[in-house]
């Protein structure tokens, strides 16, 4: 069994990357587990329900897990119930990427 690839975006700018390793990866490796981990200043993008939105749920509708950090959520005033359709709420994001790396996801920051 391959590692899960553990994808973490803190910067609103850096969807578009990040969306184009992830799609890269599911092209290429579609039995690979891919997930996500979103914190800082990155879930303001996602927030606005526009193109990376629309596409951040369509990678989840195809297996993608996608968690956004509560810390962060609490800290930009943003509502967690307003999250992308599928995705998950992990309280501190920094503790699940330290957790993932533990049990031997491979960490990439595009």
């Amino acid at each position: 069994m391959s590692a899960v690839l553990l994808f973490h975006v803190d910067d609103a700018g850096r969807w578009p990357n990040l969306l184009a390793n992830v799609r890269n990866a599911q092209t290429v490796a579609p039995e690979r587990s891919l997930r996500v981990i979103a914190n800082g200043q990155a879930p303001v993008s996602l927030w606005a329900k526009g193109h990376w939105r629309r596409e951040i749920e369509e990678r989840i509708s195809a297996g993608v897990r996608v968690d956004f950090c509560e810390n962060s959520l609490h800290n930009l005033g943003l509502d967690p119930d307003d999250r992308p359709a599928g995705s998950q709420l992990v309280p501190a994001g920094i503790i699940a990427i330290a957790d993932a790396q533990g049990v031997g996801a491979l960490y990439i920051k595009p």
